[in-house]
């Protein structure tokens, strides 16, 4: 069969070349296979979303409803998912999508007020929950047992060492046993770490103990304060000279019998030697004589004499 003829004139620049009806059904737009935008109430969790809890979606619905829906949601088709992951076929049911990312705008939007939101669809479930794993690490705001739990996820999942899935979510290996320590805690502390009972440093420590060993950290008991000291009189010079002498003791002279017995008694109840208010040379002096001995008080004059002699 003869070719078909294209005349000189068709070939000259600015001249519209002649179409067959080829051509013509090539240059109709075609529609998109897969939807923009889809109602919520046709979307399906993701079963294997390492969120235990959206957590506090109002902050997110608010900017929502002033901004609308920024970042579209990530979906995949319900036969492709159950293509990868049958077992999911009861909690998915009858809904045509499955987030793969986005479960909290999902869930904000329903809170806003929406009723449909733009999505991507995948048309592939290969390592979608590899994908979702990783892509939440880099998100970093899940809690500490939610990364534990997704990291020993994503060890099992692709039979990888600690090391190297520690890589894949851009941690290191030190990061990774910590976290992992968080799993060997017994039910209920990993509740109380969950809900901000346990702190992450206690549960650590407590998770490198043998399971019959755990428990709660025993907060230790409240310190009381000690008690005011006794208020002291403090005698005038006069009456610091006066009083030693009736007590047989001079302003300067040396410690008496009864003066070493005050201070064996106050030693013996308080172990240290107290404080010694401010007050006139005399008063002062009469405090040192009942609280340091003999010896104390010599080295004492010596170096005051010396601090004087300078």
């Amino acid at each position: 069969m003869a070719g078909k003829r294209t005349s000189l004139a068709a070939l000259m620049v600015g001249q519209p070349a002649e179409t067959g009806p080829e051509t013509a059904e090539a240059a109709v737009p075609q529609a998109p296979k897969w939807p923009q935008t889809v109602r919520l109430e046709d979307l399906a969790d993701n079963p294997d979303n390492p969120r235990d809890s959206l957590r506090d979606l109002d902050g997110l619905a608010d900017t929502i409803r002033d901004e609308g829906l920024l970042q579209d949601l990530v979906v995949v088709p319900r036969e492709v998912w159950l293509g990868v992951y049958p077992h999911h076929a009861e909690q998915i049911g009858d809904r045509p999508y499955v987030i793969q990312h986005g479960h909290r705008r999902r869930h904000a939007a329903a809170l806003a007020g929406l009723t449909e939101v733009p999505v991507k669809v995948r048309d592939s479930a290969d390592s979608a929950e590899e994908r979702t794993l990783i892509e939440n690490f880099q998100r970093d705001d899940l809690t500490p047992l939610e990364e534990a739990r997704a990291l020993q996820r994503l060890m099992d999942l692709r039979e990888i060492s600690l090391r190297e899935a520690c890589r894949k979510v851009g941690k290191s290996a030190g990061w990774g046993s910590q976290r992992l320590i968080l799993l060997k805690l017994i039910p209920e502390l990993q509740q109380a770490l969950a809900d901000g009972e346990l702190r992450v440093e206690d549960a650590r420590e407590i998770g490198k103990l043998p399971p019959e060993e755990q428990a709660m950290p025993v907060a230790p008991p409240p310190v009381e304060a000690p008690p005011p000291p006794a208020e002291r009189s403090r005698p005038s010079a006069g009456n610091g000279a006066q009083s030693g002498a009736q007590s047989g003791e001079g302003v300067y002279g040396v410690n008496t019998s009864r003066s070493t017995a005050r201070r064996d008694r106050f030693f013996a109840e308080t172990g240290d030697y107290g404080v010694i208010p401010l007050g006139p040379p005399a008063a002062i002096a009469a405090e040192l004589r009942a609280r340091l001995s003999k010896e104390d008080l010599e080295k004492l004059v010596e170096l005051l004499s010396m601090a004087v002699a300078r």
